[in-house]
């Protein structure tokens, strides 16, 4: 059986010796590649372009510009463009070293960039893409296309894919668990199924009821973070593992606790209302949104001009149907908006006639007859 461990001191006769590969192997247990900052990409109006001071972790090896940079790029082809790359190369076993390079594409009708390399030997992370234009003896800002947040071929240094793995297995916790079984500093981790169930408990949520999904075609995602000696607050995020429901989230929940030891109690959820749904409708004169929590507001301003042309004893009035573009599931409080046209000057007001969970009347009340007035609404209510 092979066992490892690292890194000691030498002793008489226990020479204890590492190559560079060993550190970077430890490296690569908590850091991903990517860059740490700065490493942005600059034109000068010229054939060379500028990579500014910065940082960046390759497969356990860390890389450090101390100042700006200027690369040059090939002259442009005649006829056709091509798009080159500003890369940082990790050689590992030649040279040995990261440096940033220009790689260069190929001529074409429709260029692509040139593919990374990456193997046990090299290792490559993409900055920026700049399109070499035909027939231009310079490059500018319009040609460069910044990489460096692309997760493909670059994105920021993060928790190692290994540590990742785990979070979502080892470190998996039931609401029940006191605040005392989670670590210092951030703990996050994705849950489903039973423990999903018991999760949604906790929170007095009967998801077959109010969400309409069962607890397998859910998931959450749990975030807390705590200080031992301070406070913990920890995040629950419920959405649907679906595609085809968009992943629509159900529902964030918050709780805290004022240290995270282990006769602490976590307190009770609150619920932190989020934005699940919205849209706009008669174009673009109302907005709807449907919130986590069930709730839904409508606002609404017509532009169709209304005037008072029927006679009620010394008030005239008119009347207008107004349907929601999103039906409420009981009778929603609305509040009817009555607006004159600019620059007129007489005394109207709006009520409510007939009020549905599908649609509003509302009057349009004047004291003069023959009045413009523009009407308008908002409804608040439940949509699930």
């Amino acid at each position: 059986m092979f066992q490892h461990s690292r890194f000691f001191d030498p002793t008489e006769g226990d020479n204890r010796e590492y190559a560079a590969d060993d550190f970077a192997q430890f490296f690569t247990n908590f850091l991903g590649n990517g860059f740490f900052n700065g490493l942005s990409i600059s034109a000068n109006d010229s054939m060379t372009v500028t990579v500014s001071s910065g940082a960046a972790f390759i497969e356990g090896y860390q890389y450090t510009n101390g100042s700006s940079l200027d690369l040059t790029l090939d002259s442009a082809d005649s006829t056709q463009d091509r798009i080159d790359r500003i890369v940082l190369r990790l050689d590992k076993f030649g040279d040995r070293y990261i440096r940033a390079f220009v790689k260069k594409g190929e001529t074409a009708t429709n260029p692509v960039p040139p593919e990374l390399t990456r193997n046990d030997y090299f290792y490559e992370l993409s900055l920026a893409k700049i399109k070499v234009t035909a027939g231009k003896s310079y490059i500018d800002s319009t040609q460069i296309t910044d990489e460096r947040g692309d997760h493909d071929v670059c994105g920021r240094v993060q928790v190692a894919r290994t540590v990742q793995d785990q979070i979502n297995t080892v470190d998996v916790r039931q609401p029940s668990h006191a605040p005392d079984r989670y670590a210092e500093g951030i703990v996050q981790f994705y849950t489903s199924g039973d423990n999903l169930a018991l999760w949604l408990g906790s929170i007095d949520i009967d998801y077959q009821n109010i969400y309409g999904r069962s607890s397998d075609q859910l998931r959450a995602y749990v975030h807390t973070v705590a200080n031992r000696t301070n406070t913990a607050v920890q995040e629950i995020t419920i959405f649907d593992w679906a595609y085809q429901r968009n992943y629509q989230i159900y529902g964030v929940f918050r709780r805290a606790s004022n240290a995270i030891g282990a006769s602490v109690a976590w307190g009770d959820w609150v619920e932190i209302p989020v934005v699940v749904d919205s849209g706009t409708f008669n174009q673009g004169n109302g907005r709807w949104k449907k919130y986590s929590d069930g709730w839904m507001t409508i606002n609404f301003q017509d532009t169709e001009e209304l005037r008072t042309n029927t006679t009620s004893g010394a008030l005239y009035y008119n009347l207008k149907r107004f349907d929601y573009p999103q039906s409420f599931i009981e009778r929603p409080i609305v509040t009817p908006v009555l607006r004159n046209i600019p620059g007129s000057s007489y005394v109207q007001f709006p009520g409510v006639r007939t009020l549905t969970a599908t649609y509003v009347e509302i009057y349009q009340i004047c004291t003069t007859a023959d009045r413009p007035g523009l009407l308008g609404y908002k409804a608040e209510g439940r949509w699930r």
